[in-house]
């Protein structure tokens, strides 16, 4: 990313409080070879159903891990594998509880485009709030339609995540449709903007203070009887001292 580009997205991300955005190949990240960016697209095959849908909803596979992050280098370590949860006042279907997933495998731990992929967001984030180290919090997530089911991404509604960064990176989608993301002010919950990623590598990254976010449902592409969309999902908080 040159100092030019970086500059401007980061003076979007302040005014604003998001960007939405691409990870060009031609900058050697995250898709710093075709090979690695398909063994990295890959390990979405091996996610586990998430049996703690409260709406009875079958369609989400997931993995999650944390990570520690220092922003001015971009390197990061996987941190002791833990239960997710989140307060119910920010999560008020699935909230209020410790959600135990697998963790992820070792060889997406390992890919040089999660590697590419924390580097990026290590750029914003030292541009925004210097000197900090940071919680990454990531989800591997399939969201997988079918006959008769609606797959929800984001079945709590208009929300935050109760952090301080939010990133959604698209993988793969593959026979379905819909899964548009809407930002909204934090303050009165009106629509700023509403994207529809598609592209490996495409992205939003969102200020979750000043934004709320949502994604609409997915259903079934024409002539198809089953579909999924894949993201990676990564939820950055300072590590307080």
């Amino acid at each position: 990313m040159s100092a030019a580009h970086t500059a401007t997205a980061v003076e979007k991300l302040e005014s604003d409080g998001f960007l939405h955005d691409f990870f060009s190949s031609s900058e050697g990240d995250p898709q710093r070879s075709i090979q690695g960016w398909e063994e990295f697209a890959g390990t979405w095959s091996d996610l586990r159903p998430d049996t703690y849908m409260a709406d009875g909803g079958k369609y989400r596979l997931r993995r999650y891990s944390e990570f520690s992050m220092t922003a001015a280098s971009g390197e990061f370590e996987l941190l002791p594998h833990v239960p997710y949860s989140q307060d119910k006042s920010v999560n008020h279907l699935n909230g209020g509880i410790s959600r135990s997933y697998k963790p992820f495998s070792d060889e997406a731990v390992a890919s040089p485009v999660l590697a590419g992929i924390f580097e990026k967001c290590g750029v914003y984030l030292e541009s925004v709030r210097p000197g900090e180290s940071w919680r990454a919090q990531c989800f591997q997530n399939r969201i997988l339609t079918s006959v008769g089911e609606v797959g929800q991404p984001a079945p709590e509604g208009i929300h935050r995540d109760g952090v301080d960064y939010v990133l959604t990176f698209f993988v793969d989608r593959v026979g379905a449709e819909g899964g548009e993301s809407s930002v909204y002010l934090a303050s009165n919950r009106s629509k700023v903007d509403e994207v529809q990623l598609s592209q490996p590598g495409e992205y939003l990254f969102v200020d979750d203070h000043k934004l709320l976010h949502d994604v609409t449902g997915l259903t079934l592409a024409d002539n198809s009887d089953q579909g999924h969309r894949d993201v990676l999902i990564a939820m950055f908080s300072v590590i307080s001292d």
